[in-house]
């Protein structure tokens, strides 16, 4: 019964985390319309070698991700829920592989009710932090980048657990090879960095790494990885040469590292307080998680081993997590170029760590909640608790706030009609209540983490699900009907310019190719370039323009000649006479 019940409980879980409601909401500009539209190009061109966007050949990114939208789109059809299918697996595939992670480092002798609830307990974590959320359900190379990591590192927890049973052990390997190499076919050479320098720093630490240095696993570990990444990279390089390893390994890996791109640059504590945001609310127990495993006593979890085959301490996996949190979070810090979802990797770690603080593996960590450990906890919990009432009163608020907003001056009516902002606070509350009901009895401390699981789920099935179409019909509906009415509109030999904020999602909806300018000077620098800058041709003679109508306006073009084809809220459509643009 309790593994029926373990089932239904994930289940739900990645149902309300990644599920419910995914195409509900259109493709979000930039990155992931971006992104899905390198996917549904190589379905449409038949080319899986070569990613291409916008007409022109896109090695921003490995291929992996592509490819799964690309193969999900030929078996479901182009839409947006197909878009985010494979996202939505990667993230299921983490949270159900922590559960079973946890069942595997639970001692064998210890009863199922309590092994159990610690894995119930660790998949919850992971399947409610709000950045595994999101990310799960927009499809960026982000989730496959961080779920092939995380599923690797895994793998090895599982084999170095279990060194000494062939079959698991076994597992653990090919998952170790084989997510390497899917990482690194999703963004590079990071996902075999990451997960490498993770495992080398926790056996030098831990005196283990004469476990590790048998030649046959490794060579059959190796030929794994290459057997699954390498064949793309050589096709690309065969097909594109120096485009491909210029593009590619030049400027998306060594200058993303070194240099700061598109504009977003951060200080080295950048990630600190997105670490906080990304994991809230589970965020405020992650200090006492990392003080409960002790890291700071060798003689806890360094066991050199004698032999080659000896068992894994049970403190050991916190030292591991806590590894794997800092080196990947510190890794990142290190780059010029700084983005919030490039420390997602490292938000397993961070939920397992906190699962471990409420349900500990027998003698690993200290006791939580004995002494000041018991006192942190409360402390904890009672600024959860002053969080939650502020953010309720915040969600109470929000219409008046977005109604200000000028580009959709009815999404704040439509929100508050809906009442979908009076649910997320009444759900806030009810989790706070909760929490100060269980504060006020001691003995119930064991249990603090429900009312936050349960609460977040509420959240999830009753906000999150309905607020999605409520989006997509006042914010990105306008945005798909200009994309078709401006592909309609179409004369031979005129261009599509958009104006302005880079809608990349036109171009799904739309047309599959448009220039992209942000103003007159940089129309008339393209137009300095030549006519292909600006796709003209000499049978050109008008060019449509599309972005929000204060940029339209900004560009000062004369009145005569003007032909204002379409409008919806701040965004229009124009066509201009090619002289009023490129003289």
């Amino acid at each position: 019964m309790i593994w029926v019940l373990s089932g239904l409980w994930l289940i739900l879980l990645c149902w309300l985390a990644f599920f419910q409601g995914l195409g509900s909401l259109g493709l979000m500009d930039k990155t992931e319309a971006l992104f899905v539209e390198v996917g549904h190009q190589m379905l449409e061109r038949g080319d899986w070698v070569t990613p291409w966007w916008n007409g022109e050949r896109f090695f921003d990114y490995p291929v992996w991700g592509y490819w799964m939208v690309g193969l999900s789109f030929r078996l479901f059809g182009v839409s947006e829920w197909a878009a985010r299918l494979p996202v939505a697996l990667a993230a299921s595939a983490v949270v159900l592989a922590g559960f079973g992670l946890m069942l595997a480092w639970s001692p064998a002798g210890e009863a199922g009710r309590p092994r159990v609830l610690r894995a119930a307990l660790a998949a919850g974590v992971i399947a409610t932090t709000p950045g595994w959320i999101g990310w799960g359900r927009t499809s960026t190379t982000d989730m496959f980048l961080s779920s092939a990591i995380g599923l690797s590192l895994f793998g090895f927890l599982l084999a170095h657990r279990h060194l000494s049973h062939p079959g698991r052990a076994g597992l653990g390997r090919v998952a170790m090879a084989l997510f390497a190499g899917i990482a690194v076919l999703a963004k590079g050479p990071v996902g075999l960095l990451l997960p490498g320098l993770v495992v080398v720093a926790f056996l030098l630490l831990t005196g283990h790494w004469r476990s590790w240095l048998r030649w046959r696993p490794l060579l059959a570990m190796v030929a794994l990885f290459l057997g699954v990444s390498a064949p793309w990279y050589t096709a690309a390089a065969v097909v594109n040469g120096a485009d491909f390893l210029g593009g590619f390994l030049g400027f998306s890996n060594l200058q993303r590292f070194t240099t700061v791109l598109y504009d977003h640059p951060g200080p080295p504590w950048f990630y600190l307080p997105w670490l906080v945001l990304l994991v809230l609310p589970w965020s405020l127990f992650l200090p006492l998680a990392i003080a409960a495993q002790g890291f700071w006593q060798p003689r806890r979890w360094r066991m050199a081993r004698l032999g080659p085959v000896a068992e894994a301490a049970p403190a050991e996996l916190g030292l591991f997590l806590l590894l794997w949190l800092v080196l990947v979070v510190a890794f990142f810090s290190a780059a010029a170029t700084k983005l919030p979802g490039y420390i997602l990797p490292s938000l397993p770690a961070a939920s397992l760590l906190v699962a471990l603080l409420w349900r500990p593996l027998p003698e690993a960590s200290t006791a939580p909640r004995a002494g000041a450990g018991r006192a942190g906890v409360r402390i904890a919990t009672v600024c959860e608790v002053l969080l939650l009432a502020a953010m309720a009163v915040a969600a109470a608020l929000a219409p008046g706030w977005v109604a200000s907003d000028p580009a959709y001056p009815a999404f704040g009516a439509a929100l508050s009609s809906s009442g979908l902002p009076l649910m997320l606070s009444l759900c806030l509350g009810l989790t706070a209540l909760a929490l100060v009901v269980l504060l006020l009895r001691p003995a119930a401390s064991d249990w603090l983490w429900l009312p936050s699981l349960a609460g977040f789920l509420a959240v999830l099935g009753l906000v999150i699900a309905p607020l999605g179409p409520l989006l997509d019909r006042e914010r990105q509906l306008p945005l798909r009907q200009m994309a078709r009415t401006a592909q309609a509109a179409a004369q031979p030999h005129e261009p599509l310019l958009i104006v302005g904020t880079k809608r990349y999602s036109l171009l799904f909806y739309g047309e599959p190719e448009a220039v992209f300018v942000s103003d007159r000077l940089h129309i008339n620098q393209l137009a300095l370039q030549g006519p292909d800058a600006l796709s003209l041709t000499p049978a050109s003679r008008s060019l449509r323009l599309l972005g929000d109508r204060r940029d339209l306006e900004g560009l000062a073009l004369p009145s005569e000649g003007i032909e204002r084809l379409s409008r919806s809220g701040e965004l229009a459509l124009w066509r201009v006479p090619r002289r009023s643009l490129v003289p």
